[in-house]
């Protein structure tokens, strides 16, 4: 790694350990620590993962996998922060009560997520990102767009702990990237134009959250 990937790590090691130190073994901290777990069997099992899909088309492959990793940290999530606060699962909650909650979630995160693997598909076939710029601005985009942006305007200072929400989509990002960019066509653009995927991803994600939320007003699922 270079020197900006080796500080982004570091950045990231330190905001993450200082968060979970000051909140404890809260229900934020649990999903955090699984899905770092997560991140880090991926990384180990990079090239089992990449070759397990390797049958399917380029384009496919991407969306199952980020589909499927997506879907894996969604229910971490299920713990602390679900889709809506009526499908939280604590200690308590009945097994087939939480499966119905976790059923419920996918329903309406998982066509959300497609759209949005969709978008990254179409990025980084015009665009050429190495991987850390994929890495990077690609979470970094999400994070704004999954109530980042505002969250960071109202609390600047917690800009520090940016790193912090950014693993969730490390999480379900770098996989099917890496499954794909031997395949990506070679006459892609090196443009600063690629960093409008940042604001193209704030857009998606106002838009899903936007109809998940009315969906949701619409069936009484978003009261706790």
């Amino acid at each position: 790694m270079g020197i900006g990937p080796t500080l982004y790590c570091l950045w990231a090691t330190l905001a993450i350990g200082l968060s979970i130190a000051l909140a404890g073994l809260s229900a934020e901290s649990v999903t955090r620590l699984l899905t770092l777990a997560f991140l880090g069997g991926q990384i180990a099992l990079r090239s089992q993962l990449t070759r397990r899909f390797s049958w399917l088309p380029n384009q496919a492959r991407f969306l199952v996998l980020g589909a499927s990793l997506a879907a894996v940290v969604e229910g971490f999530h299920l713990i602390s922060a679900p889709v809506f606060p009526s499908l939280r699962i604590t200690g308590g909650t009945p097994l087939r009560e939480g499966l119905l909650n976790y059923g419920i979630d996918l329903l309406f995160t998982l066509p959300a997520y497609i759209v949005i693997f969709s978008t990254l598909w179409l990025l980084i076939n015009r665009y050429h990102f190495s991987l850390w710029q994929y890495v990077l601005i690609m979470a970094l985009g999400q994070t704004l767009g999954d109530g980042g942006l505002l969250y960071f305007l109202k609390a600047p200072a917690m800009l520090f702990f940016l790193p912090y929400p950014m693993t969730n989509y490390h999480a379900i990002n770098v996989i099917p990237f890496l499954a794909v960019r031997e395949s990506l066509p070679p006459n892609r653009s090196f443009s600063v134009y690629k960093y409008l995927a940042l604001p193209a991803l704030v857009g998606v994600y106002g838009v899903c959250g936007a109809i998940i939320q009315f969906l949701g007003r619409i069936l009484g699922l978003e009261t706790a």
